[in-house]
This record gives C-alpha cells, structure tokens and sequence, in this order.
C-alpha cells in the first residue's frame, strides 16, 4: 500500500487503502501499531509514515531525533529555522513549536549562545546515535556512511535553496517587506 503512494501518508489512509484496494478491513490502533514497529516505514510526523523514497529518512520514531539525525549529518550547526525548512522538505509534518521543544527537550542536541543547534560530532557519538536512532541494520558502518553523505548531500541542497529563496525576499522588499504599501491595519 505505502509503494502506491507518492509522499508519507497518515495511517489512517494507510487503512482507507486495505480497504479500497485489497478489501481488507483493518483496526486503525492495529495498524498504526503495526506500521511504527515495522522499520521499513519511515516515521514522518504523529501517525504519519511512509517509504526513504517518499522523503523521511530511516530510523527515527520521534521529531527530536529526526532533527538530530540531520545534525549529525548536516556541515554545520543549524538554526531551527534551517532545521525546520530541512525536515519539511524530507516530507515531515508538524508544527514548528514541536520542533522547537523537542529541540530543548533531547539530551543529546544542544543549543548554543548564538541561537543555533548542533550535536557531538566523532565515531563515538556516531556509534551512541545508531543505537538510540538505529537508521542502519547494526555493523553496518559502511550503510551508515552511505546514508550519512546522502543526507549531508540532501541537506545542502535544501540549504542552498533557503539561503536563496531568502535573498530573493529581501532584494525585491527590504527586510521582506513593502514599506511603501499601506498595511490594511492602519488608520
């Protein structure tokens, strides 16, 4: 059912789906325990999953270690603003102040003063990383190296693209806006 369709999906439509093309009826509460403990299906947000190739990446059952999997994948610290344009365009869906508490909520990612977020970098933090989000089958380093530098490659690319879409919002208005337009809220 997932193969049939073009982006994650809630489980809910998962169901809708059985039915419609198999003809099987099955429990929501079944299936959507099914589904998160089958780690072919990419978590995408609350009761929402879907194929690697629809966007999510493997591993990760919660939004704080989505954001830490494209930390330790991403160059560079990132704000959540970066984080949040990344994890979007990977096809998660939630609500930004979601992103924002289970941010300050991990362990493991931590602010820094000048208001990005990073995770520890090096094998040991890598190795700590695949146990508690296991995105590759254990031993396999060379998998994990694979994904790592598809995510990276994934992630500038979704980078570049802001940084672009941002300039192109303050070239064509000051600070993204129209100073000359009279705003409908003012007398």
């Amino acid at each position: 059912m997932a193969c049939s369709v073009a982006a994650p999906v809630h489980v809910r439509d998962l169901v809708r789906l059985a039915e419609v093309d198999h003809g099987r009826r099955i429990a929501e509460a079944s299936a959507k325990v099914a589904v998160a403990g089958d780690r072919r299906f990419c978590w995408a947000g609350a009761g929402v999953y879907g194929l690697y190739r629809h966007g999510p990446m493997p591993g990760p059952r919660t939004l704080g270690d989505a954001g830490r999997l494209v930390l330790a994948a991403s160059d560079r610290p990132l704000t959540a603003a970066a984080l949040d344009y990344c994890l979007k365009g990977f096809s998660y869906r939630y609500n930004v102040v979601s992103l924002r508490n289970a941010l300050r909520q991990s362990s493991r990612i931590e602010s820094r003063s000048d208001g990005q977020w990073w995770t520890p970098r090096g094998l040991a933090a890598e190795q700590l990383l695949l146990t508690e989000v296991p995105a590759v089958p254990r031993r396999r380093d060379a998998d994990w190296v694979r994904l790592r530098n598809r995510l990276a490659t994934r992630i500038a690319a979704a980078l570049a693209d802001r940084d672009e879409r941002l300039r192109a919002l303050v070239g064509s208005r000051p600070c993204g806006l129209d100073w000359g337009e009279q705003l409908a809220f003012l007398p």
